[in-house]
């Protein structure tokens, strides 16, 4: 990455079900902690620039992809723009987001409702296994 982001703690690697488009291989996961001195706009040039450079070729929608490089929340910023939603308008559905977030003490919402009760739901209805 640049000197203007730094990773500070990264979670375990999970591996999950395809979401959206269910016809393809597992995923693998993480949740990066950064510290970032770039606006919101500028970080996401910088993660699809990051998914060319390894090879990203965007077919459709949640097809089979190399690499996914989300922003799931920024500081306490709400955008909803085409280009960007923060926080992620999909993170507290997916198990795969939502266990690192906490395994790396994340604290803020999403929806209204506090990480840990998020977690709480979505290991009801689905499990993880580390890659």
């Amino acid at each position: 990455m640049s000197k203007k982001v730094i990773v500070i703690r990264s979670s375990k690697i999970y591996e999950s079900e395809p979401w959206g488009y269910k016809n393809q291989k597992k995923f693998c996961n993480l949740v990066l902690k950064v510290d970032c001195r770039l606006n919101p706009y500028e970080l996401l040039k910088l993660a699809k620039s990051i998914e060319r450079k390894l090879g990203r070729n965007k077919k459709f929608k949640w097809g089979p992809r190399t690499i996914d490089i989300d922003i799931i929340a920024y500081k306490n910023k709400i955008l909803k723009r085409k280009e960007l939603q923060l926080p992620h308008r999909f993170a507290h559905l997916r198990l795969f987001v939502v266990k690192p977030l906490c395994e790396l003490g994340a604290k803020f919402t999403l929806r209204g409702e506090k990480l840990p009760e998020i977690l709480g739901r979505l290991e009801g209805e689905e499990s993880l296994k580390t890659c």
